[in-house]
């Protein structure tokens, strides 16, 4: 089955559980378009804001943050709504960060910014795919999870 190009960046951000879990994934999401389809949108709009720009990072955060948002309101128990909070406090220290630097900042500085966006991206967007599947009823990630083992 021919991979879509659009998850080829969804695996990336999954990281090492991409061999395991992509193939199940690939196959689950198939034969259900419609969380296909909003996954892919949200793959997409990471990409598009995957800029060195202060802009670029404004709205990576920005989405970054529905994301959390959408992970607090369907958080199973109390640790994945610790780990949602966490998030949004790191998300919050990072808007203050983007803040501080504003225009004319040295593109080193906005380097390093875009480094520790991109890092919590790659957490946030592994969590929200996986949950993003699961509440529609596919399968839970294999490994990975906060250090969790869900096999369903």
């Amino acid at each position: 089955m021919p991979m879509p190009p659009w998850l080829v960046p969804a695996l990336r951000f999954i990281g090492s559980n991409a061999p395991k879990y992509g193939p199940v994934v690939l196959a689950w999401l198939s034969s259900n378009p419609e969380v296909a389809a909003n996954v892919q949108q949200q793959v997409r709009r990471l990409l598009r804001s995957s800029g060195p720009s202060s802009d670029a990072m404004r709205q990576s955060l920005k989405a970054m943050r529905e994301q959390v948002e959408y992970l607090r309101r369907s958080a199973d128990d109390n640790a994945e709504r610790a780990r949602a909070d966490r998030w949004a406090a790191s998300l919050t220290g990072l808007e203050h960060a983007l803040e501080l630097l504003g225009p004319g900042s040295a593109k080193a500085d906005l380097k390093r910014l875009r480094a520790r966006v991109d890092g919590l991206r790659s957490e946030i967007l592994d969590a929200f795919l996986a949950e993003q599947i699961e509440d529609a009823g596919g399968p839970a990630p294999i490994e990975g999870r906060g250090g969790a083992t869900d096999e369903r």
